[in-house]
């Protein structure tokens, strides 16, 4: 090897170290997914679903207010004729807020609310989740960590969810919902997504 060369090599191999220690593991960013889960109180954002069937694609949008453990507000944007309305589940039960006739109404039929679609239940999962997929993926300028789990209640339609977060703030970016062939059946994509806002009384 002539000193050109072993000058070329002088110079890069410490670029290369620097690079290579500068970047966070897949275990190291998922665990600061992690801590970010534990430590948060509640979150507010906009989701974006929709729901795949053999009838085509069903589009809703929530305004979804998540307060631990597991109190949920839905504030309906679409679709646009139950717009205004406002789900709120307080962990015991369900109540319906109906802007057209200015009522809040208990829902005594309906016990729980299906937390499955919601970031919420996700982020429960994940704590008890022993073994998740952990990947990479870039789209357009941002990096991702997406983390999959199994689903505690699986059926043909509903086996598996994956969650991508932002590697730069482990902000939920999408959730896919996969069926038991690995096909995704419910996509939710989140916008205006905020950890531990001021709550309204």
């Amino acid at each position: 090897m002539n000193m050109k060369k072993v000058l070329l090599v002088l110079l890069i191999l410490p670029l290369l170290l620097i690079t290579s220690c500068g970047r966070p593991t897949d275990e190291e960013l998922f665990h600061e997914v992690q801590k970010t889960i534990s430590n948060f109180n509640n979150y507010k954002c906009t989701s974006n679903i929709v729901v795949k069937s053999n009838k085509g694609e069903t589009k809703y949008v929530f305004i979804e207010t998540f307060v631990k453990p597991d109190k949920i507000k839905l504030e309906i944007i679409e679709p646009k004729d139950s717009f205004g309305c406002i789900i709120i589940y307080d962990g015991l039960k369900m109540f319906l807020v109906h802007p057209s006739i200015n009522q809040t109404i208990t829902l005594e039929n309906i016990k729980s609310i299906d937390r499955q679609y919601f970031l919420g239940d996700f982020f429960k999962n994940l704590s008890l989740c022993e073994k998740p997929q952990i990947m990479k993926e870039k789209i357009g300028e941002e990096e991702y960590i997406i983390i999959n789990i199994d689903m505690p209640a699986q059926n043909q339609y509903r086996c598996s969810q994956s969650v991508w977060f932002n590697v730069k703030d482990f902000i939920p970016y999408k959730m896919n919902i996969l069926d038991k062939e690995g096909i995704v059946n419910t996509e939710v994509i989140y916008e205006d997504f905020d950890y531990d806002i001021i709550l309204e009384q």
